[in-house]
Protein backbone atom coordinates (compact mmCIF):
# COMPACT_ATOMS: atom_id res chain seq x y z
CA UNK A 1 0.00 0.00 0.00
CA UNK A 2 1.45 2.89 -1.47
CA UNK A 3 1.29 6.69 -0.11
CA UNK A 4 1.87 10.04 -1.05
CA UNK A 5 1.09 13.15 0.54
CA UNK A 6 0.95 16.89 -1.07
CA UNK A 7 3.65 18.74 0.57
CA UNK A 8 2.85 21.74 2.63
CA UNK A 9 -0.63 22.86 0.81
CA UNK A 10 1.76 22.78 -2.62
CA UNK A 11 1.58 26.39 -2.67
CA UNK A 12 1.52 28.58 0.01
CA UNK A 13 4.54 30.72 -1.37
CA UNK A 14 3.92 33.74 -3.24
CA UNK A 15 0.71 32.35 -4.73
CA UNK A 16 -1.52 31.26 -1.82
CA UNK A 17 -4.33 27.95 -2.01
CA UNK A 18 -7.37 29.76 -2.42
CA UNK A 19 -10.82 28.80 -1.68
CA UNK A 20 -13.79 29.09 -3.60
CA UNK A 21 -17.13 28.56 -1.30
CA UNK A 22 -19.31 26.36 -2.84
CA UNK A 23 -23.26 25.94 -2.20
CA UNK A 24 -25.11 22.07 -1.52
CA UNK A 25 -28.71 21.87 -3.15
CA UNK A 26 -29.71 18.57 -2.20
CA UNK A 27 -32.33 17.22 -4.54
CA UNK A 28 -35.91 15.74 -4.19
CA UNK A 29 -37.60 12.64 -4.36
CA UNK A 30 -39.06 13.85 -7.51
CA UNK A 31 -35.81 15.46 -9.10
CA UNK A 32 -33.73 12.25 -8.14
CA UNK A 33 -36.55 10.38 -10.39
CA UNK A 34 -36.40 12.43 -13.07
CA UNK A 35 -32.45 12.44 -12.96
CA UNK A 36 -32.47 9.11 -13.14
CA UNK A 37 -34.46 8.90 -15.79
CA UNK A 38 -32.39 11.47 -17.96
CA UNK A 39 -29.46 8.81 -17.44
CA UNK A 40 -30.79 6.57 -19.31
CA UNK A 41 -30.29 8.34 -21.68
CA UNK A 42 -26.62 8.80 -21.90
CA UNK A 43 -25.17 8.01 -25.37
CA UNK A 44 -21.64 8.49 -26.79
CA UNK A 45 -21.05 10.24 -30.29
CA UNK A 46 -17.36 11.19 -32.24
CA UNK A 47 -15.88 13.99 -32.18
CA UNK A 48 -13.91 16.85 -34.64
CA UNK A 49 -10.50 14.14 -33.95
CA UNK A 50 -12.54 10.56 -34.30
CA UNK A 51 -12.76 10.08 -31.07
CA UNK A 52 -15.77 8.53 -29.10
CA UNK A 53 -17.05 11.59 -27.40
CA UNK A 54 -19.39 10.85 -23.98
CA UNK A 55 -21.50 13.47 -22.51
CA UNK A 56 -21.52 12.95 -18.73
CA UNK A 57 -22.76 16.31 -17.68
CA UNK A 58 -26.30 16.37 -16.96
CA UNK A 59 -27.01 20.04 -15.87
CA UNK A 60 -29.94 19.21 -14.04
CA UNK A 61 -28.28 16.47 -11.96
CA UNK A 62 -25.74 18.68 -10.29
CA UNK A 63 -26.14 19.74 -6.81
CA UNK A 64 -23.09 22.13 -5.73
CA UNK A 65 -22.57 25.59 -6.90
CA UNK A 66 -20.23 28.24 -6.95
CA UNK A 67 -19.53 32.47 -8.03
CA UNK A 68 -17.50 33.37 -11.12
CA UNK A 69 -16.91 36.92 -11.60
CA UNK A 70 -16.77 38.09 -15.37
CA UNK A 71 -15.67 41.40 -16.45
CA UNK A 72 -15.12 45.07 -15.27
CA UNK A 73 -16.60 46.00 -13.01
CA UNK A 74 -17.46 42.12 -12.16
CA UNK A 75 -20.50 40.93 -13.56
CA UNK A 76 -21.42 37.64 -10.59
CA UNK A 77 -22.79 34.62 -11.90
CA UNK A 78 -23.73 31.06 -9.89
CA UNK A 79 -22.05 28.50 -11.78
CA UNK A 80 -21.61 24.35 -12.18
CA UNK A 81 -17.56 23.89 -10.99
CA UNK A 82 -17.49 20.66 -12.86
CA UNK A 83 -14.91 18.27 -13.27
CA UNK A 84 -16.79 16.30 -16.42
CA UNK A 85 -16.88 19.09 -18.66
CA UNK A 86 -14.32 21.79 -19.73
CA UNK A 87 -15.61 24.43 -20.81
CA UNK A 88 -16.92 28.15 -19.26
CA UNK A 89 -19.97 29.34 -20.50
CA UNK A 90 -22.64 32.16 -19.19
CA UNK A 91 -25.93 33.37 -20.20
CA UNK A 92 -25.51 36.24 -22.80
CA UNK A 93 -27.42 39.33 -22.91
CA UNK A 94 -28.47 38.50 -26.38
CA UNK A 95 -29.91 35.21 -25.39
CA UNK A 96 -33.55 34.55 -26.76
CA UNK A 97 -34.52 32.09 -24.84
CA UNK A 98 -32.72 32.21 -21.10
CA UNK A 99 -34.30 32.19 -17.94
CA UNK A 100 -35.64 36.00 -17.44
CA UNK A 101 -34.58 37.86 -13.61
CA UNK A 102 -31.19 36.10 -13.68
CA UNK A 103 -27.97 37.26 -14.67
CA UNK A 104 -26.75 37.75 -18.27
CA UNK A 105 -23.70 38.72 -19.54
CA UNK A 106 -23.05 42.57 -20.87
CA UNK A 107 -20.11 42.98 -22.91
CA UNK A 108 -20.73 46.20 -23.30
CA UNK A 109 -20.79 47.09 -19.67
CA UNK A 110 -16.84 45.21 -19.19
CA UNK A 111 -14.05 48.20 -20.10
CA UNK A 112 -11.74 44.51 -20.14
CA UNK A 113 -14.41 42.78 -23.08
CA UNK A 114 -12.48 42.38 -26.72
CA UNK A 115 -14.36 40.49 -29.37
CA UNK A 116 -13.76 36.62 -30.61
CA UNK A 117 -16.71 35.77 -32.20
CA UNK A 118 -16.79 32.41 -32.82
CA UNK A 119 -19.61 30.70 -32.88
CA UNK A 120 -19.80 27.32 -30.27
CA UNK A 121 -22.16 24.81 -29.90
CA UNK A 122 -22.12 22.12 -26.80
CA UNK A 123 -23.92 18.73 -25.76
CA UNK A 124 -25.11 18.49 -21.91
CA UNK A 125 -26.52 15.34 -21.17
CA UNK A 126 -30.26 15.65 -23.01
CA UNK A 127 -29.91 19.24 -23.75
CA UNK A 128 -27.66 21.82 -25.56
CA UNK A 129 -26.52 25.10 -25.51
CA UNK A 130 -24.91 27.49 -28.27
CA UNK A 131 -23.52 30.95 -28.64
CA UNK A 132 -20.33 32.34 -29.25
CA UNK A 133 -17.12 32.92 -28.17
CA UNK A 134 -15.90 36.07 -26.23
CA UNK A 135 -12.44 37.58 -23.97
CA UNK A 136 -12.95 38.95 -20.70
CA UNK A 137 -11.42 39.17 -17.14
CA UNK A 138 -12.91 36.32 -14.96
CA UNK A 139 -12.19 35.97 -11.22
CA UNK A 140 -12.27 32.93 -8.98
CA UNK A 141 -11.75 32.83 -5.82
CA UNK A 142 -10.90 36.17 -6.29
CA UNK A 143 -8.24 35.18 -8.69
CA UNK A 144 -8.20 37.28 -11.81
CA UNK A 145 -7.89 35.34 -15.25
CA UNK A 146 -7.09 37.96 -18.06
CA UNK A 147 -8.47 37.72 -21.48
CA UNK A 148 -10.25 34.03 -20.82
CA UNK A 149 -12.12 32.95 -23.53
CA UNK A 150 -15.27 31.38 -22.61
CA UNK A 151 -18.51 31.45 -24.22
CA UNK A 152 -21.72 33.49 -24.26
CA UNK A 153 -24.46 31.72 -24.79
CA UNK A 154 -27.46 33.11 -27.54
CA UNK A 155 -29.47 29.70 -27.28
CA UNK A 156 -30.22 26.89 -24.98
CA UNK A 157 -32.51 23.77 -24.33
CA UNK A 158 -34.69 25.85 -22.06
CA UNK A 159 -36.97 22.35 -20.85
CA UNK A 160 -33.39 21.18 -19.46
CA UNK A 161 -31.87 24.80 -18.37
CA UNK A 162 -34.87 26.53 -17.90
CA UNK A 163 -35.30 25.57 -14.60
CA UNK A 164 -31.87 24.63 -13.34
CA UNK A 165 -30.64 26.53 -10.09
CA UNK A 166 -27.56 28.38 -11.91
CA UNK A 167 -26.51 29.93 -14.41
CA UNK A 168 -23.63 28.57 -16.21
CA UNK A 169 -21.06 25.95 -15.77
CA UNK A 170 -17.24 26.62 -15.21
CA UNK A 171 -15.42 23.22 -16.59
CA UNK A 172 -12.93 21.58 -14.91
CA UNK A 173 -12.12 19.14 -16.46
CA UNK A 174 -9.12 18.13 -19.13
CA UNK A 175 -8.11 20.31 -21.82
CA UNK A 176 -8.87 17.57 -24.62
CA UNK A 177 -12.38 18.02 -23.71
CA UNK A 178 -12.45 21.75 -24.26
CA UNK A 179 -14.83 22.31 -27.06
CA UNK A 180 -13.09 24.67 -29.45
CA UNK A 181 -9.63 23.68 -27.61
CA UNK A 182 -10.15 27.09 -25.57
CA UNK A 183 -7.45 27.44 -23.03
CA UNK A 184 -8.46 26.60 -19.34
CA UNK A 185 -8.68 28.46 -16.18
CA UNK A 186 -6.26 26.45 -14.09
CA UNK A 187 -3.84 26.69 -17.01
CA UNK A 188 -4.07 30.10 -17.15
CA UNK A 189 -3.98 30.75 -13.63
CA UNK A 190 -0.59 29.01 -13.77
CA UNK A 191 0.50 30.62 -16.92
CA UNK A 192 -0.36 34.34 -15.96
CA UNK A 193 1.18 33.35 -12.50
CA UNK A 194 -1.81 33.67 -10.33
CA UNK A 195 -1.09 30.04 -8.93
CA UNK A 196 1.97 28.19 -8.06
CA UNK A 197 0.63 24.84 -9.20
CA UNK A 198 -2.21 23.44 -12.04
CA UNK A 199 -3.70 20.99 -8.50
CA UNK A 200 -7.28 21.81 -7.25
CA UNK A 201 -9.56 20.08 -4.50
CA UNK A 202 -13.43 19.41 -3.65
CA UNK A 203 -14.21 19.10 -0.21
CA UNK A 204 -18.20 18.15 -0.65
CA UNK A 205 -20.14 18.61 2.21
CA UNK A 206 -23.78 16.27 2.73
CA UNK A 207 -27.48 16.88 3.44
CA UNK A 208 -27.09 20.51 1.99
CA UNK A 209 -24.65 21.39 5.09
CA UNK A 210 -22.55 24.57 4.89
CA UNK A 211 -18.82 24.13 3.64
CA UNK A 212 -18.57 23.00 0.37
CA UNK A 213 -15.50 24.04 -0.99
CA UNK A 214 -13.23 24.09 -4.51
CA UNK A 215 -9.54 24.93 -3.36
CA UNK A 216 -7.32 26.09 -5.85
CA UNK A 217 -3.69 25.83 -6.09
CA UNK A 218 -3.65 22.40 -3.85
CA UNK A 219 -5.07 21.27 -0.91
CA UNK A 220 -6.41 22.37 2.43
CA UNK A 221 -5.62 20.30 5.19
CA UNK A 222 -8.55 21.14 7.96
CA UNK A 223 -10.73 19.10 5.32
CA UNK A 224 -9.16 15.62 5.37
CA UNK A 225 -7.64 13.29 8.01
CA UNK A 226 -4.80 11.20 6.90
CA UNK A 227 -2.69 11.15 4.27
CA UNK A 228 -3.74 11.38 0.15
CA UNK A 229 -3.64 8.38 -1.57
CA UNK A 230 -2.78 8.82 -5.06
CA UNK A 231 -4.21 6.92 -8.45
CA UNK A 232 -2.65 7.74 -11.92
CA UNK A 233 -4.86 9.01 -14.72
CA UNK A 234 -5.43 5.79 -16.51
CA UNK A 235 -4.32 5.48 -20.57
CA UNK A 236 -7.94 5.02 -21.90
CA UNK A 237 -7.98 8.97 -21.32
CA UNK A 238 -5.83 9.43 -24.10
CA UNK A 239 -9.44 8.16 -25.71
CA UNK A 240 -12.28 9.18 -23.59
CA UNK A 241 -10.58 12.93 -22.48
CA UNK A 242 -11.87 13.19 -18.88
CA UNK A 243 -10.23 12.56 -15.62
CA UNK A 244 -10.14 8.69 -15.82
CA UNK A 245 -8.91 6.44 -13.43
CA UNK A 246 -8.53 2.33 -13.04
CA UNK A 247 -9.94 0.08 -10.57
CA UNK A 248 -8.76 -3.38 -10.32
CA UNK A 249 -11.87 -4.34 -8.38
CA UNK A 250 -14.99 -3.58 -6.72
CA UNK A 251 -16.50 -5.42 -3.24
CA UNK A 252 -19.46 -5.70 -1.56
CA UNK A 253 -18.73 -6.59 2.44
CA UNK A 254 -14.77 -7.80 1.29
CA UNK A 255 -16.39 -9.81 -1.34
CA UNK A 256 -15.27 -9.43 -5.52
CA UNK A 257 -18.36 -8.36 -7.40
CA UNK A 258 -16.52 -9.31 -10.77
CA UNK A 259 -17.43 -6.22 -11.70
CA UNK A 260 -14.18 -5.28 -13.33
CA UNK A 261 -11.85 -7.23 -16.00
CA UNK A 262 -8.41 -9.43 -15.31
CA UNK A 263 -7.16 -7.26 -17.84
CA UNK A 264 -8.93 -3.73 -18.21
CA UNK A 265 -10.36 -3.10 -14.85
CA UNK A 266 -12.58 -0.74 -14.75
CA UNK A 267 -12.38 2.66 -15.92
CA UNK A 268 -13.54 5.63 -13.88
CA UNK A 269 -14.39 8.87 -14.18
CA UNK A 270 -13.89 10.90 -11.26
CA UNK A 271 -16.66 13.55 -12.01
CA UNK A 272 -18.27 16.14 -9.16
CA UNK A 273 -21.09 16.88 -11.54
CA UNK A 274 -23.13 13.13 -11.05
CA UNK A 275 -24.76 13.17 -7.72
CA UNK A 276 -24.62 9.02 -8.15
CA UNK A 277 -22.25 6.05 -8.48
CA UNK A 278 -22.68 4.88 -12.36
CA UNK A 279 -21.63 2.13 -14.52
CA UNK A 280 -22.37 -0.03 -17.20
CA UNK A 281 -25.73 -2.05 -16.12
CA UNK A 282 -24.81 -5.70 -16.18
CA UNK A 283 -21.42 -4.81 -13.86
CA UNK A 284 -23.94 -2.62 -11.52
CA UNK A 285 -26.37 -5.59 -11.59
CA UNK A 286 -23.66 -7.68 -10.03
CA UNK A 287 -23.00 -5.04 -7.26
CA UNK A 288 -26.64 -4.28 -6.55
CA UNK A 289 -27.58 -8.21 -6.40
CA UNK A 290 -24.97 -8.30 -3.48
CA UNK A 291 -26.23 -4.96 -1.63
CA UNK A 292 -29.65 -5.78 -1.53
CA UNK A 293 -32.63 -3.34 -1.89
CA UNK A 294 -33.00 -0.30 0.49
CA UNK A 295 -36.19 0.09 1.83
CA UNK A 296 -38.00 3.29 0.96
CA UNK A 297 -38.20 3.67 4.84
CA UNK A 298 -34.83 4.11 5.20
CA UNK A 299 -35.33 1.45 7.65
CA UNK A 300 -32.68 -1.33 6.91
CA UNK A 301 -30.17 1.62 5.24
CA UNK A 302 -27.37 1.31 7.96
CA UNK A 303 -27.63 -2.63 8.20
CA UNK A 304 -26.38 -2.42 4.36
CA UNK A 305 -23.00 -3.87 3.24
CA UNK A 306 -19.96 -1.48 2.72
CA UNK A 307 -18.78 -1.58 -1.07
CA UNK A 308 -15.00 -1.32 -1.46
CA UNK A 309 -13.42 0.16 -4.84
CA UNK A 310 -10.28 -0.94 -5.23
CA UNK A 311 -7.35 1.68 -7.20
CA UNK A 312 -3.64 1.99 -6.94
CA UNK A 313 -3.12 -0.84 -4.92
CA UNK A 314 -5.74 0.54 -2.17
CA UNK A 315 -8.86 -0.14 -1.06
CA UNK A 316 -11.51 2.69 -0.43
CA UNK A 317 -14.50 1.87 1.56
CA UNK A 318 -17.92 3.34 1.04
CA UNK A 319 -20.70 2.36 3.72
CA UNK A 320 -24.23 3.02 3.42
CA UNK A 321 -24.26 6.36 5.24
CA UNK A 322 -22.96 7.38 1.40
CA UNK A 323 -23.84 5.45 -1.24
CA UNK A 324 -27.52 5.41 0.17
CA UNK A 325 -28.92 8.76 -1.49
CA UNK A 326 -31.88 10.22 1.70
CA UNK A 327 -34.42 12.78 0.20
CA UNK A 328 -37.56 14.86 1.01
CA UNK A 329 -40.93 13.42 -0.87
CA UNK A 330 -43.87 16.53 -1.55
CA UNK A 331 -45.02 16.11 1.76
CA UNK A 332 -41.08 16.81 3.26
CA UNK A 333 -40.88 13.41 4.62
CA UNK A 334 -37.56 11.56 3.94
CA UNK A 335 -37.06 8.66 1.43
CA UNK A 336 -34.39 6.22 0.69
CA UNK A 337 -32.98 4.97 -2.70
CA UNK A 338 -29.54 3.02 -3.60
CA UNK A 339 -27.35 6.20 -5.08
CA UNK A 340 -25.55 3.40 -7.75
CA UNK A 341 -27.11 3.38 -11.10
CA UNK A 342 -26.41 1.74 -14.34
CA UNK A 343 -26.04 3.70 -17.37
CA UNK A 344 -25.60 3.16 -20.89
CA UNK A 345 -23.19 5.75 -21.65
CA UNK A 346 -21.70 4.10 -24.93
CA UNK A 347 -18.41 3.35 -23.77
CA UNK A 348 -17.75 1.02 -20.48
CA UNK A 349 -17.26 3.58 -18.19
CA UNK A 350 -17.73 4.13 -14.64
CA UNK A 351 -18.82 7.03 -12.63
CA UNK A 352 -17.11 7.90 -9.38
CA UNK A 353 -19.68 10.19 -8.80
CA UNK A 354 -20.81 12.64 -5.53
CA UNK A 355 -21.57 9.86 -2.66
CA UNK A 356 -18.10 8.57 -3.43
CA UNK A 357 -16.29 12.49 -3.03
CA UNK A 358 -18.27 13.26 -0.14
CA UNK A 359 -16.19 10.37 1.66
CA UNK A 360 -13.25 11.39 0.46
CA UNK A 361 -11.41 14.74 0.25
CA UNK A 362 -10.39 14.59 -3.88
CA UNK A 363 -7.28 16.11 -5.35
CA UNK A 364 -6.93 17.01 -9.02
CA UNK A 365 -3.34 17.04 -10.24
CA UNK A 366 -2.63 18.04 -13.66
CA UNK A 367 0.67 18.65 -13.08
CA UNK A 368 1.93 14.71 -11.87
CA UNK A 369 -1.53 13.50 -14.13
CA UNK A 370 -2.83 11.94 -10.83
CA UNK A 371 -6.14 11.82 -8.77
CA UNK A 372 -5.71 11.83 -5.21
CA UNK A 373 -8.07 10.58 -2.52
CA UNK A 374 -7.68 11.39 1.40
CA UNK A 375 -10.61 10.49 3.84
CA UNK A 376 -12.67 14.03 4.45
CA UNK A 377 -13.38 15.27 7.73
CA UNK A 378 -17.56 15.41 8.45
CA UNK A 379 -19.57 17.22 10.44
CA UNK A 380 -18.71 16.78 14.23
CA UNK A 381 -15.19 16.00 13.41
CA UNK A 382 -13.89 19.37 14.49
CA UNK A 383 -14.62 20.77 10.57
CA UNK A 384 -13.48 25.04 10.71
CA UNK A 385 -15.11 26.95 7.82
CA UNK A 386 -14.14 30.14 7.07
Amino acid sequence: MRKAVLSVALGAAAADVISVPLTHRPKTVAEMRLAKARRTNLGSSVDSNGLPSVSLTDVQDAEYFGEVDIGTPPQKFTVIYDTGSSNLWVPSKGCTNCKHGTPAYDSAQSKTYSKDGQSFAMQYGTGSCQGYLSKDQVQMGGLTIDAFTFGEVTQEAADVFGQAPFDGILGMGVPAAAVDKVPMPMDMLVQQKKLDHNVFAFYLSSGGKAGSTLTLGGTDPSFHVGDFSYVPLAKAGKLLPYWLVSASDIKVAGESTGACGWLLGCEMVVDTGTSVLAGPPSSVNKLLAKIGNVSEDCSNAAALPSITVSMGGKDFDLGPDFYVIRAKDDSGKEQCQLGIEGVNAGAPIWILGDPFLRKYYTVWDAEQKRVGFAIAKQAGDDLLVV
